[in-house]
């Protein structure tokens, strides 16, 4: 398997990765029927939205013949060369559908109002059909850029679907698989979407180079001042109850700092009391040089104490829920992990951030260019009748 790809990629196709694994996101598509619609769920689906399931399920819907109601090769939206099949399409379908099952049961109406004020059945077709479209654009995106991929891009291509294939055991065994929890129609329709992860990684290298690295430091700051992001160190010394010791302990470390204040080192300095005297042991462990955070991240008082500083500036001491702080406002880290991300485990830098942000951008001027054509047969798609419940 390839492990040269940037951790970024990650963001990008969340879809095959839940195919591949069997796996549904709940409510990933954000379409819920009408709260006040009737929805029974005896729970016989929420184990496995993505199973076959055998039309003598009450209630149940038979994916097998879903799929059938078209052929896979159907043209149901065209974008100049480039087309989204009825195979293509049913995955996004399929993933949407299985979404609303695992969440409420199969027990819903199709003709019954969203969240959105549409019926369902519009909203879901709309919501898949711009999935899709989403995807193209990236190949749309490649092509207005003349990028392709190169012969080692395809040899990890190809090595990548075989490892895939030999964890499974067979090629039959990886089809039945992605047809059942993701809707593949074939391996060749998972191939055609798998293989936009190496287009997009390729653009993404292209235009920021390897891990965003060659994104330009005044436009990650321009995104850090856009999206309001601080960045500083703190001593904190937890809160006990009916105890002033952390207090006087704070006030005593402040006095230990105040004598260096003046110093070219002082940041240093406050580092290494950080690390001697701070009680905030999971902020230590995960953002060792700092917090990088949004106002709303942290508690009311320490943002507001921390906008207060002008960069290099040392706070008193400020009180919050959890104790006494000593606030040391410095420069942001561009290669720094915001903290609301790092709490949940991913690591994600603040620069990988703002060319994600940049990439989507321009996602959308590609997906606007496009000139797109919905097809009769597209138009004809009745979703009461293909994910029929009984």
């Amino acid at each position: 398997m390839n492990h040269k790809r940037p951790a970024i990629l990650l963001l990008c196709l969340a879809l095959l990765f839940l195919a591949i694994t069997g796996c549904t996101a709940p409510g990933s598509g954000n379409i819920q029927p009408d709260p006040d619609a009737p929805s029974s769920n005896d729970g016989s689906l929420a184990a496995d939205p993505g199973q076959n399931i055998d039309n003598e399920t009450p209630g149940g819907i038979d994916f097998n013949a879903a799929i059938a109601s078209f052929s896979p090769d159907t043209i149901m939206i065209r974008s100049g060369a480039l087309s989204i099949t009825w195979a293509d399409l049913y995955v996004f379908l399929f993933r949407t559908v299985s979404d609303l099952i695992y969440t409420y049961g199969p027990a819903f109406d199709w003709s019954d109002g969203s969240n959105t004020g549409n019926p369902l059945s519009d909203v879901v077709l709309e919501y898949a059909a711009e999935e899709a479209l989403t995807f193209l654009a990236y190949m749309y995106g490649a092509e207005s850029l003349g990028l392709t991929l190169s012969n080692e891009e395809i040899e990890e291509f190809t090595e990548d679907i075989n490892g895939l294939i030999e964890m499974y055991g067979s090629k039959e065994l990886f089809e039945a698989s992605l047809l059942e929890n993701g809707g593949f129609y074939s391996l060749d329709v998972f191939e055609k979407l798998f293989r936009i992860e190496y287009t997009v990684g390729l653009l993404i290298t292209k235009l920021y180079g390897e891990n965003t690295s060659l994104f330009p430091d005044d436009r990650v700051a321009e995104y850090a001042e856009e999206n309001g992001f601080l960045m500083a160190m703190h001593i904190l010394r937890l809160k006990k109850e009916d105890d002033n010791t952390p207090l006087e302990e704070s006030e005593a470390i402040l006095k230990q700092l105040n004598e260096h204040r003046d110093s070219e080192g002082f940041q240093d300095v406050f580092f290494s009391m950080m690390n001697q005297h701070s009680e905030d042991h999971g902020g230590l462990a995960s953002s060792p040089n700092g917090y990088l955070f949004q106002f709303t991240d942290m508690v009311e008082p320490f943002s507001l104490a921390t906008v207060a500083l002008e960069i290099g500036q040392m706070s008193d001491i400020v009180e919050t829920v959890y104790g006494y702080h000593i606030i040391l406002r410095i420069p942001i880290d561009d290669e720094a992990v915001p903290s609301s991300l790092s709490r949940e485990g991913i690591f994600r830098t603040l620069r990988q951030i703002a060319a994600l942000s940049d990439f989507e951008t321009l996602l959308h001027g590609w997906r606007d260019a496009m000139n797109v054509e919905y097809t009769s047969e597209f138009r004809s798609i009745d979703l009461a009748a293909i994910f029929k419940t009984n």
